[in-house]
């Protein structure tokens, strides 16, 4: 393994452990932070989850299409896992004899190509763990959801919310998680066009990621969103009634 390698592993561990736990403190520091500004919507969604008429009917909906979204993704992973596994076991000789697998195993003995497969399969494993995760929590969402007072009934509004916010905020955290984990796969799966590659797709994934969290058109408007949820409600503001135009039998007549 070239020094250059170890460099690019380093870094891609760095930032695929750590990004995580960075953006749950809020970094990058920006008035609009994506993930923070949508624990707040969130949390307002679960406000208005206690208070209106419709027996939870959409928001069971909207959770119903996340589990639907986070079994497609974690079975497309766990498919793709299942195929480079295969990498893993395979002799050495057919690997090289094998074509395209030759040309990546030139460029270095056969565990160096394992340690890329190893890693590649490491981010898959790491975002279905999300997904799976995610799919248990969105269905005690729904338990928690169902099991919430009517509005028939005495209840703190307020303590319920942040109730109900502390178990949807971490589901729907896990499911993005396991989204941006896609990121990360992409870039280890560079590591086989070389350790410079590698490095590049590492530095470009985080910085996408940190731009589409902070300074994306979805940030600006989520952040909009949250500015608007911490405004005051203003008084309602009542429209003057016009005065009524009385009508003349002659008149209606002549209409």
């Amino acid at each position: 393994m070239q020094y250059l390698d170890w460099v690019a592993i380093v870094l891609f561990l760095v930032t695929w452990i750590g990004i995580e736990p960075m953006m749950a403190i809020g970094w990058p520091r920006r008035a609009n932070s994506l993930l923070l500004d949508m624990m707040r919507v969130r949390k307002a969604w679960m406000r208005e989850v206690l208070t209106r008429d419709n027996n939870f009917i959409g928001d069971a909906a909207i959770l119903g299409h996340t589990i639907n979204s986070a079994s497609f993704f974690g079975s497309a992973n766990l498919i793709v896992i299942v195929g480079m596994s295969s990498a893993l076991f395979m002799e050495p000789s057919i690997g090289v004899e094998a074509g395209i697998i030759g040309k990546f195993t030139a460029m270095g003995p056969i565990w160096l190509f394992q340690c890329k497969v190893v890693l590649v399969m490491a981010t898959l494993l790491r975002g279905l763990s999300d997904f799976i995760w995610a799919v248990r929590q969105i269905n005690y969402c729904l338990a928690a959801i169902g099991a919430s007072p009517s509005r028939e009934e005495q209840r703190d509004i307020e303590a319920w919310a942040e109730a109900l916010t502390l178990v949807v905020n971490p589901a729907l955290r896990s499911f993005s998680v396991g989204v941006r984990s896609y990121y990360f796969t992409v870039a280890a799966a560079l590591w086989f066009l070389g350790p410079a590659a590698f490095i590049i797709a590492t530095i470009s994934c985080v910085g996408l990621l940190v731009w589409r969290q902070s300074w994306s058109d979805t940030a600006r408007g989520v952040m909009a969103i949250r500015k608007l949820l911490d405004t005051p409600p203003t008084p309602d503001v009542v429209m003057p009634v016009p005065e009524a135009v009385e009508i003349t039998q002659s008149e209606t007549l002549g209409a």
